[in-house]
């Protein structure tokens, strides 16, 4: 989990289909943080709903009505692995 990671990205679905969002992060970043600013940043711009109206819902809707948070994932990105000190590839 302390690997490198270079990208956070978020799956949106809106009007059915499925939309990646992409956060290139301006620091190195672990794996382990990038997941905890995923969970994070998934409260900051959605709402979880449980019911609403007598109808289960179970979902995290954006707070700027854009559709719903689907997942996210963290990236690694090999080309800019290259380019950190001590990552010699033989």
């Amino acid at each position: 989990m302390e690997e490198q990671v270079h990208y956070l990205v978020m799956l949106i679905l809106q009007e059915g289909k499925l939309v990646k969002e992409i956060l290139e992060f301006v620091r190195p970043v672990t794996l382990w943080e990038c997941l905890e600013y995923g969970d994070a940043h998934r409260e900051a711009v959605a709402t979880y709903v449980y019911e609403e109206g007598g109808k289960v819902l179970n979902a995290w809707f954006m707070n700027n009505g854009s559709g719903t948070w689907t997942g996210y994932t963290c990236i690694q990105d090999p080309d800019k692995m290259l380019s950190i000190p001590g990552n010699i590839i033989k």
